[in-house]
């Protein structure tokens, strides 16, 4: 979409960006048919993600506000804040499972691609596209399990007596929306199987 003139040139998102297809012809409408789930299925899945993330970026502004000032009352009045690792331990738990979604979204985890590269052919796609099944069915898994252990959850923290149950709800949330992440990558590998332009993205988001 071009921007309206006077503005400078749009300033990139958290995402990957993805290149435009070409004109359309006859034979390419099945093409482009799965092209447009694809985007469609990643814009949902963009968003959900993005909006976890802001939560845990504030979860992380949150620890280091405490940090600083547990430091600066330890310090300068001589008098630690109560509890302080308790806040930051929650704080944590936020920031970490809430931000699985996006990291997986925008290449922020630590992913072994090197030797699927050395595979032939479409081998390696096969292989990326095995592990997001697996990867989102344990995960949904994981999401499950964190939920029904939330009537059971009875355990606090010691000196606060913040309670766990709450971060049992963050935590099914943040395996629910990873799941969900892996589950779009699962599905637009299985497209790239039969298209190449989605093959190309698959394969051009993988680590160097």
């Amino acid at each position: 979409m071009p921007r309206p003139p006077g503005r400078g040139p749009a300033r990139p998102g958290p995402f990957p960006a993805r290149r435009e297809s070409g004109a359309a012809g006859p034979s390419s409408e099945g093409r482009l048919g799965k092209m447009k789930t694809v985007r469609a299925l990643e814009k949902g899945v963009n968003a959900l993600t993005l909006a976890f993330g802001y939560i845990a970026a504030l979860a992380l502004l949150f620890n280091m506000g405490v940090i600083v000032a547990d430091v600066f009352c330890r310090y300068v009045l001589k008098s630690a804040i109560i509890g302080s690792n308790e806040y930051v331990q929650m704080g944590q738990t936020v920031l970490i499972f809430l931000a699985l979604g996006y990291a997986q979204r925008t290449g922020g985890l630590v992913h072994v691609a090197f030797f699927m590269k050395k595979l032939p052919g479409i081998a390696p796609v096969v292989v990326w596209m095995l592990h997001a099944w697996v990867a989102s069915a344990v995960c949904a898994l994981l999401a499950y399990a964190s939920w029904i252990r939330i009537p059971f959850v009875k355990q606090a923290t010691t000196s606060l007596l913040i309670p766990f149950r709450p971060f049992y709800y963050v935590m099914a949330a943040g395996f629910l929306v990873y799941a969900l992440a892996q589950l779009f990558e699962a599905v637009r590998t299985t497209i790239g199987l039969f298209n190449k332009e989605v093959r190309r993205e698959v394969v051009e988001s993988w680590p160097a």
